[in-house]
């Protein structure tokens, strides 16, 4: 399906940030039960003792801003072999997505959008290894060294900021951008550098509506801030807009 939108020019009309297309990444459990089970499920025991069985697939979707239709790509299935945390889980079988479908997709150009689970050097090296882009969501409470250096860099005066107001037909909202480049990913000599940027939208009386941060191997200024950052977020796509049959 993906290759005959593609030869078709559907493809190309996703294209966004340094015209590449975004595929956002995350799992979804499609199955569990008590009581049915093979021997390919994960299992989780309750608190009372109960096991539970399941299955989990990631899921790669094309993703757009502003474009209400998504495009799936193949899936990756969650083998019980790769652990029973979904740090674990989950990243596993990105991983061996990335090494079965990430050439394809890297020749194409492609920028990978996932929450904070993949945020972490790692995976960001994999992707990169198959010439891939990433924005990732970066929290402060899984980034600690990152945000030590965003605070120190703001003290410096090295953070930029960009503000922007939208009337949305109710009410004016201030969009506060900030970002700083070459930060570490992981508190180490030999760290991941990765450029930051944060999201920060207040009403009027200053009251915080929204707020994210995000890493990205894109170099970031003034004029294509905005841009990542809307590509960022619109990985929620994957949850509000796929539907599996």
């Amino acid at each position: 399906m993906f290759n005959g939108l593609n030869e078709a020019g559907i493809i190309d009309t996703y294209r966004c940030v340094n015209q590449t297309i975004l595929i956002a990444f995350d799992g979804t459990e499609y199955f569990s039960s008590s009581a049915i089970h093979c021997p390919h499920c994960s299992t989780r025991t309750q608190a009372n003792g109960q096991v539970t069985y399941f299955h989990t697939v990631l899921t790669p979707v094309v993703v757009k801003p502003g474009e209400d239709q998504v495009i799936p790509l193949p899936p990756e299935f969650v083998r019980p072999q790769d652990g029973a945390a979904k740090q674990d889980c989950e990243i596993n079988a990105a991983k061996r997505w990335l090494a079965a479908c990430g050439g394809q997709y890297g020749s194409l150009g492609a920028t990978i959008l996932g929450d904070d689970l993949y945020s972490h050097e790692p995976f960001c090296c994999a992707v990169l290894d198959e010439n891939l882009n990433f924005i990732l969501v970066c929290l402060p409470t899984s980034h600690a060294m990152t945000y030590e250096w965003v605070d120190f860099l703001e003290r410096s005066g090295a953070v930029r900021t960009v503000v922007r107001t939208r009337w949305t037909g109710r009410r004016r909202e201030i969009d506060t951008y900030r970002y700083v480049e070459s930060v570490p990913l992981r508190d180490h000599n030999e760290a991941l550098m990765v450029n930051w940027c944060e999201l920060t939208t207040t009403d009027e009386a200053s009251n915080v509506l929204y707020q994210n941060a995000f890493v990205t191997n894109f170099a970031i200024n003034d004029q294509n801030v905005v841009e990542i950052v809307t590509a960022g977020r619109s990985r929620w796509k994957i949850e509000n807009e796929t539907t599996i049959h």
